[in-house]
């Protein structure tokens, strides 16, 4: 059944605490009158006994009450630490997030219009905040600067867990990456000057048929010193031609597509000669 107020009042901590009051109260009253009484006292000498019996009442006190209401405080600590325990679980991502935030600035680990990759996410960065990252996504394949279109939203705590790979935009273009596998019908590797040339074909119309609306920086042909072509087998034999040249993302996918038609068809013509 539920304790009434008067239960409450004549518990055993109550009682006690009220009776050390009244004991340490009636030994404060006993000491200063019998001071009074002490005609060869001066002033000073009972002003400075009243201090310290004073301060000495109350550190006895203190430290009564403490051992008489010791269990309620242990228990009132241990629902203060759950508490906090419980604050923090539930707080974890969030302070991941600032965290992360934190060692972003202080590292200067990216900034907007960079291209990086965080979690298997592949983007450009549009903007960020104290919590998170909002990205334009790219293809997930390796070296590829192809928008699927959409914005992703990266929390800084994955920068704990998850390394961070970083391009640096210059001049709003960065570096796209194709790789071509052939069977090994033909001698590719002396053909690999013929390779880049027809790459250096390919990218020319892309750029220039568009400029609408795009700035001329970021359309113009990429340097042909900026283009490179390597050669490589793969595992069981076979023929990698991968290039890899500055383009601005927009342009990615129809400049991938222009320069995988013309390898494909000078190889094609390499097989029938």
């Amino acid at each position: 059944m539920p304790v009434s107020l008067t239960q409450q009042i004549y518990s055993s901590d109550v009682l006690a605490s009220i009776a050390l009051i009244a004991i340490l109260s009636l030994v404060r009253f006993v000491f200063a009158r019998g001071l009074r009484r002490r005609e060869d006292l001066t002033q000073q000498v009972i002003r400075r006994w009243s201090a310290n019996a004073r301060n000495v009442l109350l550190l006895v006190g203190l430290i009564g009450l403490v051992m008489i209401w010791a269990p309620q405080l242990r228990t009132f600590a241990l629902s203060l630490t759950a508490f906090a325990v419980a604050m923090v679980v539930a707080m974890k991502e969030l302070i991941l997030c600032l965290s992360g935030s934190a060692l972003r600035t202080l590292t200067r680990a990216f900034s907007v219009g960079d291209y990086i990759e965080l979690g298997g996410i592949r983007g450009e960065v549009l903007d960020h905040n104290l919590i998170a990252s909002r990205l334009m996504e790219m293809d997930r394949r390796e070296g590829s600067l192809i928008h699927t279109g959409r914005e992703v939203i990266v929390p800084h705590s994955l920068l704990f867990g998850a390394p961070l790979r970083v391009e640096a935009a210059v001049t709003g273009k960065a570096c796209h990456t194709i790789l071509l596998t052939f069977e090994p019908h033909s001698n590719l590797f002396a053909a690999r000057s013929e390779i880049r040339d027809c790459v250096i074909s390919a990218l020319a119309p892309t750029a220039a048929s568009k400029t609408n609306g795009l700035h001329s920086a970021a359309t113009k042909t990429p340097d042909p010193n900026e283009i490179e072509v390597s050669l490589s087998t793969s595992d069981i034999g076979k023929y990698r031609i991968e290039v890899r040249f500055p383009i601005h993302p927009e342009l990615a996918r129809s400049a991938e597509q222009a320069v995988i038609c013309a390898i494909g068809n000078l190889i094609h013509n390499l097989r029938e000669s």
